[in-house]
């Protein structure tokens, strides 16, 4: 009898000690998880409030830079342009279709194929350098290939975050 009851105080103690020993792992968990939903909620949240539109499209056959705008018509703040996607689709000389995603170049001065940059903010007044809400950035892309008198255009625009603008143009 007092074996039995030593081996089940043995066993009551062995288990009181492993579930504590085994909160902090699960509490860690949780804690991973309630942060990892946080962020989340945030990216939504940004994502949401994001909004961009693209307006004066025009490009000239040619080797001559590709020109737009972009409008942030959202409430964030764009900011990231290393992280933005542009991708544009078009008729190269010769009628072959191209599509060529661009990376983004800081300085306009002597761009190179392949790049896109700003050449500036219209009404940046708040955060120079950032496209804020309501303000406008003038934008150039080099293509790699020149591009077919009367062909197509089609500019994809991704911000960061996700939220993407499309425009075509006929290429004058």
């Amino acid at each position: 009898m007092g074996l039995s009851v030593a081996i089940a105080g043995g066993i009551v103690i062995f288990t009181i000690v492993y579930a504590m020993m085994s909160f902090p792992a699960i509490l860690d968990d949780a804690t991973k998880v309630s942060m990892s939903s946080a962020q989340m909620s945030n990216t939504l949240n940004s994502i949401l409030h994001t909004n961009i539109s693209i307006s004066t499209l025009a490009d000239s056959h040619g080797s001559s830079p590709v020109s737009f705008s972009v409008i942030n018509t959202g409430n964030t703040i764009l900011w990231n342009y290393n992280n933005f996607d542009v991708i544009i689709t078009y008729q190269a000389i010769g009628g072959a279709t191209v599509t060529e995603p661009l990376q983004y170049s800081s300085s306009c001065i002597g761009l190179a194929n392949g790049k896109w940059c700003i050449t500036d903010i219209t009404n940046d007044l708040v955060h120079h350098g950032m496209l804020d809400p309501k303000e406008t950035a003038n934008i150039q892309a080099q293509l790699s290939q020149s591009t077919n008198l009367g062909g197509t255009l089609t500019l994809n625009f991704g911000t960061d975050n996700g939220v993407v603008a499309t425009d075509s143009v006929t290429i004058t």
